[in-house]
């Protein structure tokens, strides 16, 4: 079954916004709105308590507006009755714009459930992550800094750890070193992510004690790639 993960177009929520960086859809009919009952819920003051659908027709995502008072447009129209999505069109939720992205799972590369340990202290990002992690079917823990990173995983020693290279206090790679040598993770799966491209050089990401390296924002289909390989 298809997949479609609606990646926002704005890189960081303002101040006190509950907005979604990211709408990973992979039941349908999904309904998408401020009301807690939605399939997937916005809690933002501009979006309708039942907003728009997401429905599966002949093995193709579609989306119809359901009355909402700001409107849906697709790649600048209004929504008058459903349309088709395809791969790269802008889907603006009343006044927030999202970029479609479609997927379809290969099952080749579909990995085991596994308990993956998210560490960042951007706090879009975690819950991008874990957003699309959960609906793979994997348990999500949480850090937002090295301390935490490493109580958690002296708790219970995660499977895989997704760990940003640019956190307050100790960075990254110092957190990798920490995990392998104080928290036993010595056959986990590191994989580093960052904003910056320049900090991305694979030798420098196994020197630090990474497996792999993922650049922001991260690809899903990278990710479920990442989390599949062995340690």
């Amino acid at each position: 079954m298809p997949e479609v993960h609606l990646w926002s177009l704005v890189p960081h929520a303002p101040a006190g916004d509950d907005f979604a960086s990211v709408i990973a859809v992979r039941r349908f009919p999904c309904v998408v709105g401020r009301h807690p009952t939605c399939d997937y819920r916005i809690n933002n003051p501009l979006i309708s308590r039942e907003h728009c659908a997401l429905s599966l027709r002949d093995g193709r995502v579609w989306v119809e507006d359901l009355r909402s008072r700001n409107g849906t447009r697709l790649n600048g129209e209004p929504l008058h009755g459903a349309r088709p999505l395809g791969e790269g069109d802008q889907l603006d939720l009343a006044h927030l714009p999202f970029r479609v992205r479609l997927a379809e799972p290969p099952v080749s590369t579909s990995p085991e459930p596994q308990d993956v340990l998210v560490v960042d202290d951007d706090d879009a990002v975690v819950r991008t992550l874990a957003l699309l992690l959960q609906s793979w079917g994997h348990e999500v823990r949480v850090a937002h800094d090295g301390a935490e990173a490493l109580q958690a995983a002296r708790v219970r020693p995660p499977d895989a750890v997704l760990l940003d290279v640019r956190l307050p206090g100790m960075d990254g790679f110092e957190v990798a070193r920490r995990l392998r040598s104080e928290a036993g993770l010595g056959k986990t799966r590191l994989v580093a992510i960052t904003g910056d491209q320049s900090a991305s050089d694979p030798r420098r990401s196994r020197e630090g004690g990474f497996e792999q390296v993922l650049v922001k924002p991260v690809d899903p289909q990278a990710l479920r790639e990442a989390i599949a390989q062995p340690a």
